[in-house]
């Protein structure tokens, strides 16, 4: 029962996980917002903020603190301590959940009033209140099982907490569309609460079939339960850095929309307008930007417990080599995506979201791409290595900034909309640089500079080729020059990956699962090596 995956198979299995999610999930954003549009997406996007504020305070970081607790304890074979820790973290998040979701659902006409921008946003803020006991339970479980080092029942629940989402989603905006979009917007947070109730049954099915804490072998060690208050002062101490940092974020992100759509109001447009044009940032741009993450974020759940583990038995090497895998693996997969992502940034726009207008934002912010996905891994490794404070500190800083800019540049009519998109290139950059600042103090480590050059050079080649196939094929639609020059552009990025020595066919073998049957695959290729 506590057999635990490795590190890769763990982040392959995410991954896999995640790339399936994401996927569906853009064919939802795709039917969704040209059902409801970006104004409509703008009145849901607008409340989202306020639901990840109270998620951030219910749940007030003990995943991760649970994830940390639980692998060092297996270390120890205390699995005492495990069922501890699992069972005041549940006792603390459901009564931090029922108290905020009664706080919310009390306090929502005065939200809608003198907050929200938009009255039309009361409906969808209603329909959010389930969701947050059900995501506060379903953390607890999801922190248990990566504690085990076991992403497997993560993974299904995500993936089937998306398929449900998408149906229920179009299924209720649909339904809900021709009494306005005020209500189609609350009906696609329904489908969200459908989503979660799904995935929170099949986690808990999970639990109960295979991982139960009543299933674990008897403790061999020697120590003392510790009392529920020493207990939660563990699982807090650990907990508390990561909660306040996200707290930060979670009111930036919830200020975020706020301030937007009132400065934007301040240039002299319209409230309907500005909420158009914040649907297009953060529901379609933000949205492109992020998709790369499927693969840091899988590498950061999965690197809190595997160097809590190792720092915990004492080996620093195993440290070191996390460390190295997570920036190589960040590279190989960040550098050309933010390549693509900014020289195909209207095409790209046009062909997901039918909206070109997307384009010129995501193109701003899509050159500090690789720096926005390093960022996760170096911050689960901060966490892994008890050094949660620093990465809260970072982070704060990035967050205030990022207001900072926001407010002056967004109200002065020459930015706009387009001054949120710089204001996320400065802070990410600054949040990142700090966190590779505090991870290369704490481990003395530094970058492959020969490899971090090839990467680049592959990189460039891939660059001009996008740029090449567009002026070869100027008749093509959005569409097909998003699809081919995306796959060719990759296919070409990878040989000259090979020729370099940097990803060898050895390489794609030593994938789990995928990788023999793929290097078996690519082996017909007679120059590959």
């Amino acid at each position: 029962m506590l057999s635990k995956q490795s590190f890769l198979k763990g982040a392959v299995i995410l991954v896999a996980a995640s790339l399936v999610t994401r996927v569906l999930g853009f064919v939802y954003k795709i039917f969704l917002s040209r059902l409801i549009g970006a104004e409509g997406i703008g009145l849901f996007y607008t409340v989202f903020p306020i639901l990840m504020f109270l998620i951030t305070l219910t749940t007030a970081g003990l995943p991760i603190a649970i994830s940390k607790l639980v692998a060092e304890a297996l270390v120890e074979e205390d699995t005492r301590r495990v069922k501890r820790i699992v069972s005041v973290s549940m006792k603390a998040v459901i009564t931090l959940s029922v108290i905020f979701t009664a706080l919310m659902l009390f306090l929502a006409p005065w939200i809608t009033a003198n907050v929200l921008t938009d009255p039309r946003a009361y409906y969808t803020l209603l329909a959010m209140s389930p969701i947050i006991v059900i995501i506060a339970i379903s953390s607890i479980l999801r922190g248990y099982f990566q504690g085990l080092q076991n992403m497997t029942p993560n993974a299904v629940a995500s993936i089937l907490e998306q398929i449900a989402r998408i149906g229920a989603v179009l299924v209720f905006a649909t339904y809900l569309l021709p009494y306005g979009l005020e209500y189609a917007a609350a009906g696609a947070m329904i489908g969200m609460v459908v989503g979660e109730v799904i995935g929170l049954l099949y986690l808990t099915f999970t639990y109960y079939r295979r991982f139960s804490l009543r299933k674990m072998p008897p403790s061999n060690s020697n120590k003392p339960p510790e009392p529920f208050r020493k207990m939660l002062s563990s699982v807090l101490e650990i907990a508390m850095p990561v909660t306040l940092s996200r707290i930060v974020g979670s009111i930036a992100y919830t200020l975020e929309p706020i301030l937007v759509t009132r400065c934007l109001v301040m240039t002299g447009l319209s409230a309907a307008v500005a909420t158009t044009l914040y649907g297009q940032y953060s529901g379609m741009a933000i949205s492109l930007l992020v998709l790369p993450t499927v693969f840091t974020y899988s590498l950061q759940t999965t690197l809190v417990p595997s160097i809590s583990e190792a720092v915990a038995a004492g080996d620093q090497l195993v440290v070191q080599r996390r460390l190295y895998q997570a920036f190589r693996l960040t590279a190989l997969i960040g550098f050309p995506t933010s390549a693509i992502l900014t020289l195909y940034a209207t095409e790209l726009s046009h062909a997901i979201f039918n909206d070109k207008a997307v384009g010129p934002i995501l193109a701003i912010m899509a050159p500090v791409g690789f720096l926005m996905y390093l960022q996760g891994p170096l911050s689960g490794i901060l966490q892994g290595l008890n050094r949660a404070g620093e990465a809260m500190r970072n982070s704060i800083v990035g967050s205030i900034l990022k207001l900072v800019i926001i407010y002056y540049l967004v109200s002065n009519p020459s930015y706009g909309i387009a001054g949120v998109a710089w204001s996320v290139v400065i802070s990410v950059s600054v949040v990142t640089i700090l966190h590779f600042m505090s991870v290369t103090r704490l481990l003395g480590f530094y970058v492959n500079l020969v490899e971090t050059i090839k990467i680049l050079i592959a990189t460039s080649l891939l660059s001009v080729w996008l740029i090449e196939f567009r002026n070869l094929l100027p008749q093509l639609n959005d569409v097909w020059l998003t699809v081919y020059g995306t796959f060719s552009g990759f296919a070409l990025y990878f040989l000259v990956l090979n020729l370099m020595g940097v990803v060898t066919l050895h390489t794609v073998s030593r994938v789990p699962k995928v990788g023999p049957p793929l290097a078996g695959i690519l082996r017909i290729v007679p120059f590959l090596r």
